[in-house]
């Protein structure tokens, strides 16, 4: 470095004393410095763009070709029942259980009109207003519900996540467990 450094003492002694250094930096030194500064607001600037990049949209595209299968249905169905003047579109997964095989997600109002035909549109801002629809899959059954109706939401999800178990009496049903009526049986059934 090509600075200039400067010592002073008070009271007399060197050990006492009060030690002041002021450092002057050259000019190669306070480039460099603004170099660095420069340099970091760079770095902050694309860490900032990178972060839009990341939640740019709504992370449609990044979702496997059987959610997005499940999203246009419901996109669909949340458009035919509750549209009005704006497309409903993919906001958000709220629930998802893979081997339940169900599927919530949160449609909300975009900026582009309702035309058919009710997919998702990548050019649409989606705008935070309602009516917000919550699309429930659950096994190949699609089932929309205003976001307000939490009560029918929830209902729903439960039912898909803990289905209600059916009575079976084996063999109940077979031909081979019916009776006759009062018919006097003889012989087997292969002998005929």
């Amino acid at each position: 470095m090509g600075g200039v450094v400067f010592t002073s003492t008070a009271g007399g002694k060197e050990s006492d004393g009060i030690q002041a250094e002021i450092i002057f930096m050259d000019q190669a030194n306070s480039e460099e410095l603004q170099l660095l500064r420069k340099m970091r607001g760079s770095l902050l600037l694309l860490s900032a763009l990178l972060l839009l990049e990341s939640t740019d949209g709504n992370g449609y595209d990044q979702l496997s070709q059987h959610d997005t299968n499940i999203i246009d249905k419901a996109i669909k169905e949340a458009n035919e029942r509750h549209g009005k003047t704006k497309h409903l579109d993919f906001d958000s997964i709220i629930s998802s259980d893979s081997d339940k095989r169900m599927l919530n997600v949160l449609l909300k109002p975009t900026t582009c009109d309702r035309t058919k035909p009710f997919v998702h549109r990548k050019n649409c801002e989606i705008r935070n207003e309602k009516p917000q629809v919550s699309c429930v899959e659950c096994r190949g059954n699609m089932t929309c519900f205003l976001l307000r109706e939490q009560e029918k939401i929830k209902q729903t999800v439960d039912k898909c996540l803990h289905p209600t178990k059916r009575s079976h009496i084996t063999g109940g049903g077979t031909l081979l467990s019916q009776t006759a009526e009062n018919e006097q049986q003889t012989g087997c059934l292969g002998c005929i």
